[in-house]
Formats: C-alpha cells, structure tokens, sequence
C-alpha cells in the first residue's frame, strides 16, 4: 500500500509541476530561430529555450526578409558611398595621427564627477564598498596625467571603461531601468583590431587610457600592443574588409589568433578564389605590436564597402537575429547604438557611438518633437527610406525597415525592455533584452503596457547617410 501511495504522488507531483509550467508560459514568443512555430498540436517539437517565457510578445517574423520585401536596389549611389567610406577610413585611423592627447585631466574624470555623489551598487547588490571606489579613483593617478601618448591597437575584444575596474557599478537595483544589466562602469566594447592612442597608465599599470575614434577609457594593458612606426606604415589602408558573422575566429596554418564579430574590419593582404587574407594585429613578447595574417571565407566578410541595399542590410542583420542585449557591449553582446554602428560600418558608413549623437549626425534629421501619433506615423511611412532610416527616442534607436502587410512601420532594434505600469502606481519593465524586429507599438498586447507610449516618445527621424540640413535641437 505505502508503494501505491508514492507513486500516487509521484504522478500528483509531475501533475502539479505540468500545470505551473503552463500557467507560466503565457503567449507564446516567435521562435528564435525565425521558422515559423510548429502547430499546437504538434507534439515533437524541440525546446525552444528560454524564449519559451519571452515577456513580450512579437507578432512579427524575426528574420528580415520574412517581415519586409527586399532586393538588390541601391539606397545609396555608389559615388556618395565612396565618399562615405573614405571619410570612415579617416575616422578609423584618427587616433594614430593625433600629436597627442586631446583631453584634459578634468575631462576624462567625468565619471567620478558624475557618479561619485550616487549611491551605487557592487556586482554583490550590496552598496558599492567606499574602500574599493576610494582605490579605483586613485589608480587613475591624476597627477601625472598624460603620462604618455603612444599609438597603439586591440589584440582582443576588449571593454573600454568609465574607470579604471573591471568590475561593475550598478544604480539602484529596485528601480526599472538600473541595476543589473546597467553598468555604469561600462563605456562601449572595441573589437579585436581597433587602433587607438594610449595616453595615460593607471598607478598599477594594468589599466591604460585610451582615446579612440569612438570613445575614450580604460582599457587592460594586456588586451592592446603598442605599435611603432613600421607596423603603422604595414597596417593603415584603404582597402579594408569587414566580417559579416559574429564569433568569427581568425586562423591561419591552425594558428588561431583571435575571435571577434561584426563591426571588426581588417586591412587587406590578399585575395584569392577561396576568399580573404587580412591583416591581424598580435602582440608581441615585449608588448609590441606585430603583424599576423588569418584567411577569411567569401561567406564570413566583403570588401568593404558592401553595397547598400535592403537584401545586404538584411543579410547582415539576420546574422545578429535575436542576439542578447548587452549594456555597452557588455559580455561582447550590444545594446541599440552598437547594433547599428556594427550594421551600418560594413557599408562604408561611420556612425557614432551613443543614439542621440547617431540621431543627430547620421544623416539628416527630421524631427518627430511635438507631433502627435499619427502625424508621426504618416511622416515615418511617407519620408522614411526603408533600411536607411534610423528612428530614434531619447535613450534608445533602431533601424525601420519600411510597414508590413497590415501597413505597420516594422523597427528592427536591440532593446532591453518596455516600460510597465504597476499595480499599485509607479513604472516597471517587461524584458525583451534581445534584438528583434517588432512595430512601433511593442509590448502592447500587454493590459499594463500604455497605449501609444513607444510611439509617443519617437523624436526623430534619421535619413542615413544624407548630408544633415542642419544641426538637430
């Protein structure tokens, strides 16, 4: 008898286990890989992972050319292009022609003015520990500062910090839109070949400071090598390549050299019918930089630049389909400014690194401000180019890939989350933390999503590549 009963509850257990599952699964989310999802009859379907539990629901395809028509139609002339390339060329190798540093001891400590008089949170959620931001703030060593200016260029993928610390430094975890994924640390992510100026070493020397043509910050000694002037003369060049696959390993004769990811571009040495050899910096025992050499596959990068049109873009896009949100380039992932920098630079098409400055000079500006919805939505559907137009709200930006069958502006953009109204008053999040393709109304199947709010908030409207009008305000 005591055997039945535990079997009996046994099957009580897996019973009660099926029905929570299912009370917990809500909508469905699109499946990530972008086929369409199985019947609901079906019963050998594969797990689907986490996006089983997805917070928002995306009745859209999340591949690009399932969600829009595309073709092989130019956005761009190819002469406006070409000027476009060779001003990103100059912009790429700008730190290496720089005299010296650019900026003032008091212009590289904002982040200690700005986020010394906050209360932070460390990796642990706990208050950030005094001790530890009275020691970071020392290593920057102020007092000799610039302390060097030498030319220099990442041997890995590297994180480019606020502070001299690997380590994170949260807001108040309890409140939507700070805590973990936000490190305010964390300035961008520079892949593997970025070439930059050092300026500075920290009191210990693990942490160099670094302009760039992006950003500037701390970087580790150990992700980057000083280049003299021979390996300058072998590695500036206007013919780059560019990859088109993230987690792109770079080997040559079974030497692997590195791995990096769209966004990352090459020097050309060579080319043959099997693809690419490019140019890869190492480092050397001493520190130095050294020139190596890794083959590259016709189906992993292209000639830069590729040419502008809707199937390419979509290409390239589907390549990063569904990829996790990263903070800054956090965990070698992107949040929304990155993804369309990394997109667009294959192209031949520079971008800046944080949105409002991509809204502002990407390409002409045309504002939404003070327009209400529909105003907005016909000037989106009537001047936007699809796949050459950035739209833009403050804090966040995406590339509109022209309106779907039912007519709706479709936004292909990495975002953490829509904002949520609570219960009892005040805001939340319902996480998406990917990139995906939805309208311009995400989240808003959801009773505690406002209506309009996404839309609401759009500001502008970027024609890529365009000579700006004039300055946004």
């Amino acid at each position: 008898m005591k055997r039945i009963l535990r079997g009996i509850g046994f099957w009580l257990c897996v019973l009660m286990v099926s029905l929570i599952v299912c009370a917990c699964a809500g909508k469905p989310g699109p499946d990530p890989s972008g086929q369409p999802e199985s019947p609901p009859t079906q019963t050998t379907e594969e797990p689907r992972g986490p996006g089983l539990f997805s917070e928002i629901f995306l009745d859209v395809p999340q591949r690009v050319g399932q969600a829009v028509p595309v073709s092989d139609h130019l956005l761009i002339p190819v002469a406006e292009q070409a000027a476009l390339h060779e001003r990103l060329v100059e912009r790429f190798f700008a730190p290496w022609n720089q005299a010296g540093a650019s900026l003032s001891a008091h212009d590289i400590t904002w982040g200690v003015r700005s986020l010394g008089s906050k209360q932070g949170y460390a990796e642990n959620l706990q208050p950030y520990p005094q001790d530890r931001w009275v020691h970071v703030v020392a290593l920057q060593d102020l007092t000799n500062y610039p302390s060097m200016s030498a030319p220099a260029i990442t041997v890995r993928n590297t994180a480019l910090r606020v502070l001299p610390s690997s380590r994170p430094f949260f807001l108040d975890p309890a409140r939507p839109g700070e805590g973990f994924p936000f490190d305010y640390f964390q300035n961008t992510a520079l892949w593997l070949g970025s070439p930059v100026l050092i300026t500075h070493t920290s009191l210990d020397r693990a942490w160099y400071f670094a302009e760039t043509a992006l950003a500037s910050g701390w970087v580790r000694s150990e992700d980057v090598a000083l280049a003299d002037a021979g390996f300058l003369a072998q590695y500036q060049s206007r013919t780059l390549v560019a990859l088109r696959k993230d987690e792109t390993s770079l080997v040559k004769a079974g030497r692997f050299l590195g791995q990096t990811h769209v966004g990352a571009i090459f020097p050309l040495h060579s080319q043959s019918s099997q693809g690419f050899t490019v140019k890869v910096p190492a480092r050397g025992a001493t520190g130095q930089a050294i020139m190596a050499l890794a083959d590259l596959g016709y189906h992993l990068a292209s000639l830069m630049p590729m040419p502008l049109t809707s199937r390419a873009v979509a290409e390239l896009a589907d390549a990063m389909a569904g990829q996790v949100y990263g903070w800054g380039g956090m965990f070698e992932n992107r949040d929304c400014s990155s993804t369309m920098r990394d997109l667009f630079l294959p192209f031949g098409i520079w971008l800046p690194r944080n949105s409002a400055q991509q809204a502002r000079s990407g390409g002409e500006f045309v504002s939404l401000d003070g327009l209400d919805v529909s105003a907005k939505l016909h000037l989106i559907r009537t001047q936007g180019v699809p796949f050459a137009s950035l739209i833009w709200l403050p804090g966040h930006i995406g590339l509109y890939l022209g309106v779907d069958g039912r007519g709706e502006p479709l936004l292909l953009h990495n975002i953490w989350g829509v904002r949520t109204m609570l219960p009892g008053g005040g805001e939340g999040r319902a996480v998406a933390g990917r990139l995906v393709i939805s309208t311009l109304r995400p989240g808003e199947d959801r009773k505690d999503v406002r209506r309009d709010g996404f839309l609401d908030r759009l500001t502008g409207l970027t024609l890529v590549g365009r000579s700006p009008a004039a300055p946004a305000k």
